[in-house]
């Protein structure tokens, strides 16, 4: 409902002799929920310190019956102002963290009496003079059912819908049904002996596991009297409140996590095959299964989970191409989803590495947290070595609290061929259990490590890094 609560507000206000921004909101239908946007707070340092908006002007709207079959009066915010967060280069496309109420809908019930996170979008290519001293919102109420990102977990049937400016990008839909283990456990322990069905939903981008920013649909195909809760972190359950349609029953939520059905009658369903309009996005469920070129593939099993994860994508809708080499950009940008594509600085220029490239963010993002060693002697457009990748690795390891590792390349017979500033990386990726030899006696430092080769030591790090 964030993105709806600005439709007929879509142009701020920005004062650069203030350092501030004025925002306009409307009151927002969806799926025949009125409400609108009554507190608002941001995060002014970019490490979740928020302070509540100044207030510039505020409306009426009425709620209708739906939520609890009570019309209720509600006194939103039409116009509110910040300042500006230092951590802001007001530089292109940046993203403000910030945190509303917006009551007596679904999403009331998860939230209670706190915030649901969104982002607030600034583009600064697009700001143009204007005469106004303070904004003037359109307090006209707005409707949509936006989903731009619609996939539907095959396995399961349960369904996500969102739009694009919620979910990360090259993000996967993830879903498991646990029948054990510490989270069921949890649940057991929470729920008492009800009997129930317990869902784990997650947003992964590699090997980080992701939360929306703002409200999801999620559709979970059952009919009949069902009743649904959340299992939080702290082994408490939270009551979710949803809505019955042919397709399901459909919440709102903006947490992911556990989440268990109890009655009702499963639904069968056909699982979405894409990803709405929002083919950008990179969401996905279980497209490997659409790979016509890895079954039978010595790592078959492993370019599935590397899909899965997030990790890689099809070289076309039906292939993945296994035994076709990879580049070093390639190699550096899967690394740079691996570890959540964090915000990086960019040089002024990088030697082999040129600007605007796809690769340029994740290389840069690379040679800052040293995991390559430097731009003149990296060259992103050549295919990858064996130990060039294990050192990658090696370096993209050093970034977290490890143990040491020892480990002997005797064995094998060109051990002797790989490089002196690959020798320790080699020596632990063989250790561990990441890179073992193309035979039992040659290591093949220097061959060119293809995309199966690439996918299965990835799997084989996510296994060691747990």
């Amino acid at each position: 409902m964030g993105n709806v609560a600005t439709d007929n507000n879509k142009k701020a206000l920005y004062n650069p002799d203030e350092n501030t921004l004025q925002i306009a909101t409307n009151p927002v239908n969806v799926s025949g929920y009125q409400s609108a946007i009554t507190a608002a707070r941001y995060d002014t340092t970019g490490n979740g310190d928020y302070v509540d908006v100044e207030v510039l002007s505020t409306g009426i709207v009425q709620t209708g019956d739906k939520y609890d079959g009570t019309d209720h009066t509600v006194t939103y915010l039409s116009s509110f102002e910040i300042e500006l967060p230092d951590y802001l280069t007001k530089d292109g496309v940046e993203f403000i963290p910030i945190q509303m109420t917006v009551p007596y809908t679904p999403m009331d019930v998860v939230v209670g009496t706190g915030y649901l996170n969104a982002r607030l979008r600034i583009d600064w290519d697009q700001t143009e003079a204007t005469g106004l001293n303070q904004i003037e919102p359109d307090t006209t109420m707005s409707s949509g059912q936006v989903a731009a990102v619609d996939v539907t977990d095959s396995a399961t049937g349960i369904r996500m819908e969102t739009d694009t400016a919620k979910v990360a990008s090259d993000t996967q839909f993830q879903v498991r049904v646990l029948t054990s283990g510490t989270e069921y456990e949890k649940a057991t322990s929470a729920l008492g002996n009800a009997e129930f069905t317990l869902y784990e939903i997650k947003l992964v981008n590699g090997a980080n596991e992701l939360q929306p920013y703002g409200a999801v649909s999620l559709t979970f195909p059952y009919s009949g009297e069902v009743s649904m809760y959340r299992i939080n972190d702290t082994g408490t359950k939270t009551v979710l409140r949803g809505t019955e349609s042919d397709e399901g029953y459909e919440i709102m939520t903006s947490k992911l996590g556990l989440f268990a059905v109890f009655g009702g009658t499963k639904i069968d369903v056909k699982p979405s095959t894409s990803t709405g309009t929002n083919t950008g996005s990179g969401i996905n469920s279980n497209a490997a299964t659409a790979f016509t070129d890895i079954s039978g593939h010595w790592a078959e099993t492993y370019i599935t989970r590397a899909v899965g994860e997030g990790l890689f994508s099809g070289t076309s809708t039906s292939t993945f191409s296994p035994d076709t080499s990879m580049t070093a950009g390639m190699v550096i940008t899967v690394l740079y989803r691996m570890a959540g594509s964090p915000a990086t600085t960019l040089p002024d220029s990088m030697e082999n590495v040129a600007e605007g490239s796809w690769y340029e963010i994740a290389c840069a993002w690379g040679y800052n947290n040293g995991i390559i060693g430097g731009y003149k002697a990296f060259y992103p457009e050549q295919a990858v070595s064996r130990q060039e990748l294990a050192t990658m690795l090696y370096n993209y390891d050093s970034l977290r609290e490890s143990p040491s590792v020892s480990g002997d390349l005797s064995k094998f017979s060109d051990s002797g061929s790989v490089v002196s500033w690959a020798k320790d990386a080699m020596t632990w990726a063989n250790a561990v259990g990441i890179v073992s030899g193309t035979s039992a006696t040659t290591l093949s430092p220097e061959s060119g490590a293809s995309r199966a080769q690439v996918a299965t030591m990835l799997c084989r790090y996510l296994d060691y890094a747990k």
